[in-house]
């Protein structure tokens, strides 16, 4: 539905990118599935003004999560946060304080400011500014996300580090006996980080389809990037799809 006909309904309403599966969208999509929580979606224009979204939130990037007349929630710890208290029975942040912040933390390296999403769009983006040819829309997303060439010059070391921190997490979980990055059950952070690398290894097309142009950047890796992507992280996520996220993705 559109922007205006979501911010005016009661319930759940989540704000997704229309037409493409960002990572940010669909991690939150797939702890509402687990929750089995239902929601109605709302369109946002990946890189537009958004003003109808503006208005509603004072931001125009998505994903959005509202609940009822309360404020909508923008940032991936506030929409974790509400669906935790909404459907409190299956804990995705932790059973224990000790644990939620080793999930929170795990998230935010991921999904949070100079996280793991964040360096790989700053990459991407860079990648295409570097050669002149960003289109008006990705100089709006560089604009809004605070791009520069600083941080262009940093962000696949700072993938690198990224990855190889969550690869010896689960390497030391595995050690464990667990399956999962925090104890032995499934967290947010194991459904973020399955759905965050496919920013570096997208899914097969019958699994997740998406625009050529799209799977053409996400599949770019260096062979800093290529070492990085050890096997034990592309395994935790075949286990995370299998088990938790069903296939094909649809957006």
């Amino acid at each position: 539905m559109s922007i205006d006909e979501a911010r005016y309904r009661d319930g759940l309403r989540l704000v997704l990118t229309a037409g493409l599966p960002g990572p940010w969208g669909e991690a939150i999509k797939s702890v509402l599935a687990v929750k089995q929580l239902r929601y109605v979606a709302a369109g946002q224009e990946a890189g537009g003004e958004n003003t109808a979204l503006v208005a509603w939130t004072g931001q125009a990037s998505a994903p959005v999560l509202a609940w009822n007349d309360t404020p909508p929630r923008i940032s991936w710890l506030a929409q974790l946060e509400l669906v935790e208290s909404l459907e409190p029975r299956r804990p995705l942040l932790g059973r224990a304080p000790a644990q939620r912040a080793q999930v929170v933390g795990l998230c935010h390296g991921i999904a949070g400011e100079d996280g793991l999403g964040w360096n790989r769009r700053t990459q991407l983006t860079g990648t295409v500014i570097s050669r002149g040819e960003a289109p008006p829309y990705m100089q709006r997303m560089a604009d809004r996300y605070g791009y520069s060439e600083v941080a262009f010059a940093a962000s696949e070391g700072k993938l690198v580090a990224t990855l190889n921190w969550l690869r010896n997490c689960l390497a030391v979980q595995a050690g464990q006996g667990s399956d999962y990055l925090v104890g032995a059950e499934l967290s947010a952070a194991d459904l973020y980080l399955a759905n965050f690398l496919g920013m570096l290894d997208p899914l097969p097309e019958s699994m997740n389809p998406m625009p050529p142009q799209m799977r053409s950047a996400y599949s770019y890796r260096s062979e800093a990037l290529e070492a990085a992507l050890d096997p034990l992280l592309l395994q935790h996520r075949e286990r995370i799809y299998a088990r938790h996220i069903k296939t094909p993705l649809d957006f």
